[in-house]
C-alpha cells in the first residue's frame, strides 16, 4: 500500500514540512559523503540514553537516516500527510508537535529495548505521529494508493481505513520480527502519541476548511 496523494485542504504553503524535508535530505547527504560520521554522533542508543549519555540524541536521531531508501520513504509520507497537519496546527505548534511525537516514538522503542546498544535513526517515529493526527482530523480524506495485485492499480481509500491497515501492519511486523532492523514499536508509539496530542495541540476544522474540502470533492467527482 503505497500512497501517492491525498485530498489536500492546506490553504498555505507548508513551509515547515518543506524545511523538515530539506533538513533531512541535507543531513543525510552530509552523512553519506562523510562515511556515516553524523549517525555515529547523533543516533539514539537506548542503553546510553538511560545512563544519561548523549541525551540530545532523543531529538537528533529524528533527522538521521540509514539509507537513501529509508530517507526517501519517510520524506514521501511526510510530504503527503504533513501539510494538512501543519495547516491545522500552524507552523510553531506543528514543529513542536512533530518533535514531541519523535520523542514519544523513541521512548516507545526504548521501553521494549532498554538494553539495546544498536543505534536508532529515522524520522519515521515523528512521521507516525503525523499519521496519528491525520486519522483524527481527516478520517474521510481519500488517499490515492497503489496496491499491486499482479498489476498496478490506483485505489482511493478513506484515510481512516488506510491508516488502520497501516497501524495493523506495523503491529503484525513487530510480532513477526521484533528484533529486526525496523523499530516498529517506535512507529506504533508515535502514531498513538500523535493521535492523542492532536487533541491538545489541534484545532477543529473551521467553516472555510470545510467549504474548501467540499469544493475539492465537488470538482473531483
Amino acid at each position: 500500500m503505497f500512497p501517492i496523494a491525498d485530498e489536500n485542504i492546506s490553504i498555505e504553503r507548508p513551509y515547515i514540512t518543506y524545511g523538515l524535508i530539506l533538513t533531512n535530505v541535507l543531513l543525510y547527504s552530509i552523512n553519506f559523503f562523510s562515511g556515516d560520521s553524523l549517525n555515529n554522533i547523533f543516533a539514539f542508543i537506548p542503553k546510553n540514553f538511560l545512563h544519561g549519555i548523549d541525551i540530545w540524541t532523543i531529538i537528533t536521531h529524528q533527522f538521521m537516516h540509514g539509507s537513501w531508501g529509508h530517507l526517501l520513504g519517510n520524506m514521501w509520507f511526510l510530504i503527503i500527510f504533513g501539510d494538512n497537519i501543519e495547516s491545522n496546527l500552524g507552523k510553531t505548534k506543528y514543529i513542536i508537535f512533530y518533535l514531541i511525537c519523535g520523542i514519544i516514538a523513541a521512548f516507545s522503542h526504548m521501553a521494549f529495548n532498554a538494553e539495546s546498544v544498536i543505534p536508532t535513526v529515522g524520522a519515521s517515529g515523528a512521521i507516525s505521529g503525523v499519521l496519528g493526527a491525520y486519522i483524527v482530523l481527516y478520517p474521510k480524506n481519500k488517499i490515492s494508493t497503489v496496491i499491486p495485485f499482479g498489476f498496478i492499480r490506483i485505489y482511493k481509500i478513506e484515510a481512516l481505513y488506510y491508516l488502520i491497515i497501516w497501524f495493523a501492519l506495523q503491529l503484525l511486523f513487530n510480532f513477526i520480527d521484533p528484533y529486526g532492523g525496523v523499530a516498529y514499536m517506535a512507529h506504533l508509539g508515535g502514531f498513538i502519541g500523535g493521535a492523542i496530542l492532536i487533541k491538545i495541540f489541534g484545532k477543529k476544522k473551521n467553516k472555510n476548511q470545510r467549504d474548501l474540502l467540499y469544493t475539492w470533492n465537488w470538482n473531483h467527482h
